[in-house]
């Protein structure tokens, strides 16, 4: 009998030929491995991709499930400042939906060759409906124009941060060569600034607001809405930066000193233009202190260029919102609860393994 390798996963067990489970596991890679599909899954090697891709699976909500009646009885009370905020926010969403429909997710996840990865970006992009459905169910019940927050979101400060990104975004496909060093850094170009850079600090300046509002009891559906959304935003960096590691750790050619300089780079200008629209906004009226918020900002960015092995560079030793961190999910730089890391081949895998 040829010799075996046993693999647990919950309740079930497969044995797998040792030769061949040792081979297929050599030849995962989070690019350039061989390309499989979903039912070649076994044996595991990224783990931690599988975790999440569980733990995605199991959030599911449904922007349906969340009660508007309260927001839509208060929306015509809220008052012109506090209205305006709230539409760029929604703007702003759309506008992100658009680059990272465009560079980000359906990229990468044709690039990346592990099934495991495979099986988290297609969760990743049953998510990104969703965000379809939540600006549909936020224009809906509060009888916005999305048009107008269109109208919003195009202001002189989200141009400069559309710009930004526009001129920084490599140009790469599903048949970008990424055994070029210059391609592998151009795909860790563009899940950094899509998602350390935009997703993951400058959308919490508005989003921040909609949780101070949410916390003086107003717009509380928008306020759930928006939680529920900083939860998939929790799974989606956990994501890549874990992905940025492992992609460093199996390429170092790409992961030089002057690329990472490169990178904290394009972190510390994205935070000056979030910086400018701060100060383009009344956020005072949504009971933020513009000043707290900058720094809230410039802490939130350190915190994310940690997650990826990063020098911090603003160095605040505190947030001032401490009200919000749990809210604004600080902790979404690390892997989820229970996560592994990339697995070693062993003659049995338990569930902690898993």
């Amino acid at each position: 009998m040829a010799d075996t390798v046993t693999i647990t996963l919950g309740e079930r067990t497969f044995h797998l030929d040792r030769e061949k489970a040792e081979e297929a596991y050599a030849a995962k890679k989070i690019i350039n491995g061989r390309n499989s599909m979903f039912f070649n899954i076994l044996p595991l090697k990224y783990n931690w991709a599988y975790d999440l891709y569980r733990e995605m699976k199991n959030s599911h909500w449904e922007p349906g499930e969340i009660d508007m009646q309260v927001d839509t009885a208060q929306w015509p009370q809220l008052g012109d400042t506090c209205q305006t905020i709230v539409k760029t926010a929604l703007g702003a969403l759309a506008n992100a939906q658009e680059v990272f429909h465009s560079s980000g997710i359906y990229t990468v996840r044709d690039l990346v060759t592990a099934p495991e990865l495979k099986l988290v970006f297609g969760r990743f992009v049953h998510e990104e409906n969703t965000r379809s459905d939540i600006l549909v169910h936020l224009h809906g019940s509060l009888a916005i124009n999305p048009m107008e927050c269109a109208t919003l979101a195009a202001t002189p400060a989200i141009a400069a941060k559309q710009a930004f990104f526009a001129d920084r975004l490599s140009g790469i496909d599903r048949n970008t060569d990424t055994t070029v060093t210059e391609n592998k850094q151009a795909v860790a170009r563009n899940i950094f600034l899509i998602n350390q850079c935009g997703e993951g600090t400058q959308l919490f300046s508005l989003w921040a607001a909609v949780f101070s509002l949410a916390s003086q009891g107003k717009l509380p559906g928008m306020g759930k809405v928006f939680n529920k959304l900083l939860s998939d935003v929790t799974f989606r960096l956990s994501l890549f930066d874990k992905l940025l590691k492992e992609m460093a750790s199996e390429n170092p050619d790409f992961w030089t000193d002057t690329f990472k300089e490169e990178l904290c780079g394009y972190m510390t200008a994205a935070v000056d233009l979030e910086k400018e629209l701060i100060g383009s906004l009344p956020f005072a009226d949504a009971g933020l202190d513009p000043e707290s918020l900058v720094t809230f900002i410039e802490y939130l960015a350190d915190e994310r260029l940690s997650a990826c092995g990063l020098p911090r560079q603003y160095h605040h030793s505190a947030s001032p919102f401490p009200w919000l961190d749990e809210q604004v999910h600080l902790s979404a730089a690390a892997a989820p609860a229970g996560a592994s890391s990339t697995a070693t081949l062993d003659t049995t895998f338990d569930d902690d393994d898993l």
